[in-house]
């Protein structure tokens, strides 16, 4: 798992602790530091937002069922 790191959902200390325990001297564990969606959707690109499209893909199914996800670096 070098050059990975695993993301646990905010709040789930149980498992941060249990991953950091397994992992932790191989990988990075980090909390989800999200609160929520910071971007507002609008009809209307304001003019110096160059994107077009969400570049947030869909969490993997680990996240909803696990409480984690393990990402590339």
């Amino acid at each position: 798992m070098p050059g990975c790191s695993i993301i646990v959902k905010r709040g789930d200390l149980e498992r941060y602790e249990l991953l950091f325990k397994t992992f932790g001297q191989r990988v990075t564990v980090l909390w989800d530091r999200r609160k929520n969606q910071r971007r507002q959707a609008t009809d209307v690109l304001s003019s110096g937002d160059r994107r077009r499209a969400e570049r947030r893909g869909l969490p993997g199914t680990s996240w909803k069922s696990l409480g984690f996800v393990v990402v590339e670096r």
